[in-house]
């Protein structure tokens, strides 16, 4: 029998790469988010101008930020699952973990910049994620598919193969994000099956691999980014058409966002091998998901119900921002691990 504690505690030290994949990507999504209303997301603030170097800025930042998030879930449900054999109570562990701190935090985030329009639009808003949050529920339907895919006897290959399949062409738009979890479901059970393997992979990698691997993907990305672009989904009525287009823009996002997840994947646990972590990058990634659920909040309300974005300009306003709101989020989110309410919902 496999002594799994024994096993926990001389791998523990190699999950020092997903430490520091959270650091940058929570950093990331702050930092995107704060351009996001150059780039179409968000409402520009009143009277700015387009700025397309912010434009870029924000999609470069997006590249694969929320795919890289989700590939870490998979890749700690596998060692949990792996190395620790922690194999039960995933859905309520998960609904806990997940589901709460969505509700909880969308409650108010729903009454601060949304329009009620009735108690049933209101639930289904809540259920669903407000604003940000809709990563949760999307991300806990990654944990449930998983969990499924896992009672199927086939290899992961054609598992990859089936989710890559999804990814390219559900048709559905479908409530309670599970049209959107085919998007994500993916990078999931990628992530899942690079800790199978993670061993062997970690031998391989050299400086050379990772300057290839970082070439190809600014490549990628500087080709299929603006085609993306240029590919305009069809029309509703005709559904072949707007399922052939769509298919073509989720081709060119799977490409350069895969690519950009393994290399950034590689270098992190490249960089963990030959030096040691910092207190402050652990520290920072144990507050990334409380950074997560805050930091839209503070970038919104500084955006939008302050007089902050006309007194700083266009131009000094996405720096600005991120600079204030990471900041304020990262102490709030350690103040609130210093709480029984908060080592429970973000802990």
């Amino acid at each position: 029998m496999v002594d799994c504690k024994r096993m926990a505690e001389k791998k523990r030290i190699r999950l020092d790469e997903v430490t520091l994949m959270r650091t940058i990507l929570a950093v990331l999504i702050v930092f995107m988010h704060a351009f996001t209303c150059f780039q179409g997301g968000w409402a520009k603030p009143e009277g700015y101008i387009d700025i397309p170097t912010y434009k870029w800025i924000a999609r470069t930042a997006f590249a694969f930020t929320l795919e890289a998030f989700v590939f870490i879930s998979g890749y700690l449900f596998a060692f949990q699952k792996i190395t620790l054999c922690k194999s039960g109570g995933v859905i309520i562990n998960k609904l806990q973990r997940l589901i709460l701190p969505s509700i909880i935090f969308s409650i108010p985030y729903f009454f601060i910049f949304y329009d009620y329009k009735g108690i049933g639009n209101f639930l289904y808003s809540i259920v669903n994620g407000c604003g940000h949050m809709w990563y949760l529920p999307m991300l806990f339907l990654c944990f449930v598919g998983v969990v499924i895919l896992n009672k199927i006897k086939i290899g992961d290959g054609w598992k990859l193969l089936f989710l890559i399949l999804i990814n390219l062409f559900w048709p559905l738009s479908m409530p309670f994000q599970l049209g959107v979890a085919t998007n994500y479901i993916f990078y999931f059970y990628l992530g899942y099956v690079i800790y199978k393997h993670s061993e062997r992979i970690k031998e391989v990698i050299t400086p050379k691999s990772l300057v290839i691997s970082w070439i190809i993907f600014i490549v990628v990305f500087v080709l299929l980014r603006p085609l993306k672009e240029t590919i305009v989904i069809g029309n509703q009525d005709i559904r072949l058409y707007r399922l052939l287009t769509g298919s073509a823009r989720s081709t060119c996002q799977l490409i350069y966002a895969t690519i950009g997840t393994i290399t950034f994947y590689i270098t992190t646990v490249y960089y963990t091998r030959k030096k040691q972590l910092s207190k402050f990058t652990i520290t920072l990634a144990s507050c990334c998901f409380g950074i997560y659920l805050i930091h839209q909040f503070l970038l919104k309300a500084l955006y939008y119900n302050t007089d902050f974005a006309s007194i700083v300009g266009p131009y000094w306003l996405p720096w600005l921002g991120f600079i204030i709101v990471l900041t304020i989020s990262y102490l709030l989110a350690t103040l609130l691990l210093k709480t029984k309410i908060g080592k429970f919902l973000i802990g």
